[in-house]
């Protein structure tokens, strides 16, 4: 299935202090036009997309989000889902809006299970509350039928949560939230910051064995893996061909394009290819890597995390690959 995604504006009401989405300039805290994003999303269909997402920024923000999604729907998308940080989805009137309009599905941002410290994250106090109001009322709404295409949680792993992680899953899944996606952490933080937030993948990786491990033998859940150059997974998981189809994020995408709201563009709108955007610009390939069997399936390393940390964890690579492949 092709999927639309639709960037609807930066404004947000969080302050995330890790946000992939970059610093609002003067420029960037406006909307797309609703009849641009109309256009979108007609030439998205056009194009043969079958799937949009609407995303920011934070798109509940968006006045005319219903009626985008009842375009989409009008349009003949089967699958239009939204992307959100989910505060203001507490409010039932907003999501009753969404869902008879013929939202399909819903993707929570939520990056810890305690209060204090996704407040901390979000900068935004009394947020996590709202968002634990929120995912009662859609679950309400998975289980009577009204999101046919799924509800999960879409967390940043950070060195913050990263010891946690099997209590994060656990503590979700009892809220009815059995599919999340871990994407390791973009740095994008502070240079003074970025150590605290962004780990290092030696310290990452036995850590994401013992979620598996805990997944596997306990909670059941849906979790999924994004980010990870394929030599920092698990070799456990690497090797074991159930393993991968389960937990490896990547394969599991669909095929992207991406119209994002961009006043400094002629036309007001940026389109490209997300999967060629990540691998042609936001991540790259350390020289170990040309000799990696796994090279042509992997999508690389985040560039702010080599600028941190250098390459030197990546010097097996070749080794883990060829280990694999003769197993």
């Amino acid at each position: 299935m092709k999927n639309l995604e639709l960037n609807l504006g930066k404004p947000c009401n969080n302050r995330c202090v890790f946000c992939a989405t970059g610093e609002r300039s003067r420029g960037d805290r406006g909307w797309m036009d609703v009849a641009e994003a109309e256009q979108a999303l007609d030439r998205g269909r056009r194009e043969g997309a079958a799937a949009v997402g609407f995303v920011g920024g934070e798109p509940t923000l968006y006045r005319d989000l219903p009626r985008l999604v009842r375009c989409a729907r009008d349009l003949g998308y089967s699958r239009v889902s939204l992307c959100t940080n989910g505060r203001r989805l507490a409010r039932p009137a907003l999501l009753e809006s969404l869902l008879t309009a013929g939202l399909t599905r819903v993707a929570l941002s939520i990056h810890s299970h305690r209060a204090d410290l996704e407040d901390r994250i979000t900068r935004r106090p009394g947020g996590f509350a709202e968002k634990l109001a929120a995912i009662d009322l859609l679950t309400k709404a998975r289980d009577a039928g009204r999101l046919p295409d799924g509800l999960s949680l879409n967390t940043v792993l950070h060195a913050q949560n990263l010891a946690a992680l099997p209590r994060l899953a656990g503590f979700f899944g009892r809220l009815g939230m059995p599919d999340i996606r871990f994407n390791f952490i973009r740095p994008e933080v502070s240079p003074d910051q970025a150590r605290r937030w962004v780990p290092t993948f030696t310290r990452t990786t036995p850590r994401v064995m013992d979620l598996v491990v805990h997944n596997e033998t306990v909670l059941g859940m849906r979790l999924t893996l994004a980010d990870f150059p394929l030599c920092r997974l698990p070799w456990e998981v690497l090797a074991n061909p159930r393993l991968r189809h389960r937990y490896l994020g990547e394969p599991q995408d669909l095929e992207t394009k991406v119209a994002m709201h961009r006043p400094a563009v002629r036309g007001g709108t940026k389109r490209f290819d997300w999967q060629d955007q990540r691998v042609g610009l936001l991540k790259q390939h350390v020289p170990a890597c040309d000799a990696c069997a796994a090279r042509p399936r992997c999508e690389g390393i985040w560039r702010g995390y080599v600028d941190l940390y250098g390459d030197r964890e990546f010097a097996d690579g070749p080794t883990v690959a060829r280990a694999l492949i003769a197993g």
